[in-house]
């Protein structure tokens, strides 16, 4: 991606030069949340439809223990927030 011009000398637009450079950034971690809870929920749905198709709450009960564990992506979001905080 091309470096963008700089601004005039008196005229620093600081916010929108941080946004610009922090979008793909922004992009790839949102893409990396959406697969990251995908690879959470399947556990429970999977287990959703066994207990459907047997009658057994056995599945079901384990699909949701797999929901309460960590978010494997909360550190990750707080970094780029904090990096949303310098931008403006």
């Amino acid at each position: 991606k091309p470096i963008p011009p700089s601004p005039p000398r008196h005229s620093l637009d600081r916010a929108s030069e941080i946004r610009q450079f922090l979008s793909p950034v922004e992009k790839q971690c949102h893409l990396k949340n959406e697969k990251a809870a995908l690879q959470q929920l399947l556990p429970a749905y999977l287990g959703y439809t066994i207990s459907l198709v047997t009658g057994n709450p056995l599945p079901l009960l384990v699909g949701a223990a797999s929901l309460m564990g960590k978010d494997p992506m909360q550190e990750e979001n707080a970094n780029v927030n904090g990096f949303r905080g310098m931008g403006g």
